[in-house]
């Protein structure tokens, strides 16, 4: 996976959560990763917003940082 790795701040509780369902998921047996349940809830949520305000257009990578703040 030679991809660079990045860094971003969630609430707690919403991490503790995805590792939770991670939990379930590997109790019943499967193999499962948080790095997984992040990749595959990112992509869920790419499509979405790619319906929603792309005209259902795949979304283009942007390598420019955001500016820092928090919503809510």
């Amino acid at each position: 996976m030679g991809e660079k790795q990045t860094a971003t701040n969630i609430d707690s509780d919403l991490h503790a959560r995805a590792r939770a369902a991670v939990r379930l998921v590997k109790a019943s047996g499967q193999r499962y990763t948080l790095a997984q349940f992040l990749r595959e809830a990112i992509t869920a949520q790419l499509r979405v917003i790619a319906d929603d305000y792309n005209q259902g257009r795949p979304i283009a990578p942007d390598v420019d940082p955001l500016p820092p703040g928090r919503v809510g």
